[in-house]
């Protein structure tokens, strides 16, 4: 039997195994930095992210875009980056998992009548969710879907032009 190796991450967010690409504090800002959102949820660009870290109180704009991108393209930089990507989108799977699993035993709860003010309309609709939520994501119920033979716009518009005269004389063909 193996033992399985522990999941140790660092203070600055990076994982162990990441400890033998050496980076300074500020081109580990930078990354960060660049991994990192916004306040409006948008990822930071090259050159916020590298004003964030450096003093630019000397350049040009075009200097601070320069010198991002150089850094960015930097193996170690890129390689730091795709890590802490990587490592974020598999905390956000566990995640995402995790609030899933919530999910359904909370709607197996209702389901079974357990929860705090449970009635037959929650427990029907509980059932119909969980059936939604099946394995694989797909569904136990299936969605059926009717498709009619085409028809042109001048027939569609006879048809119209009679139900609406019927509706109006009060008469109804059908």
């Amino acid at each position: 039997m193996t033992k399985k190796k522990p999941h140790l991450v660092l203070v600055d967010g990076s994982l162990v195994a990441q400890r033998d690409t050496k980076l300074t504090a500020k081109q580990a800002c930078f990354v960060r930095s660049l991994v990192s959102k916004d306040s409006d949820g948008k990822p930071m660009s090259l050159s916020d992210a590298y004003r964030q870290c450096y003093d630019v109180s000397r350049m040009t704009a075009k200097s601070v875009h320069e010198r991002a991108s150089i850094l960015a393209s930097q193996s170690k930089i890129r390689a730091r980056r795709e890590s802490l990507e990587a490592q974020s989108d598999a905390n956000a799977l566990r995640s995402a998992h995790s609030r899933l699993e919530f999910i359904i035993s909370q709607l197996e709860v209702e389901a079974m009548g357990k929860g705090a003010d449970t009635n037959s309309a929650a427990r029907v609709r509980s059932l119909e969710l969980l059936g939604k939520l099946a394995d694989q994501g797909g569904s136990l119920f299936q969605d059926r879907v009717q498709h009619d033979q085409p028809r042109d716009a001048d027939s569609i518009k006879q048809e119209l032009e009679q139900r609406l005269s019927d509706l109006l004389t009060g008469t109804d063909s059908e």
